[in-house]
């Protein structure tokens, strides 16, 4: 996989489970894991037939992104696509 531009190299966000969402979509997210540097981004792709869905979430500081926030996003988005 490609790292988004101005990020590590992504790793699997161990706290999404795959049952966060509908059945017919599938979501693949990913957390840019610690030091992250002066901003920590995540993503998602999200897949519901022939569409794809990015979701980024990113935030600069020491205290990087809320995880709760993001996983809500990635759940609104595969519930529209679903």
């Amino acid at each position: 996989m490609i790292p988004l531009a101005g990020t590590a190299e992504p790793s699997f966000d161990e706290e999404w489970s795959a049952a966060d969402g509908p059945e017919c979509t599938t979501a693949h997210v990913y957390s840019e894991p610690e030091p992250y540097g002066a901003e920590q981004v995540r993503h998602a792709y999200v897949l519901a037939g022939d569409t794809v869905a990015l979701v980024v979430h990113g935030r600069k500081g020491a205290a990087g992104t809320e995880t709760v926030p993001f996983h809500q996003t990635v759940v609104l988005q595969n519930q529209l696509l679903g």
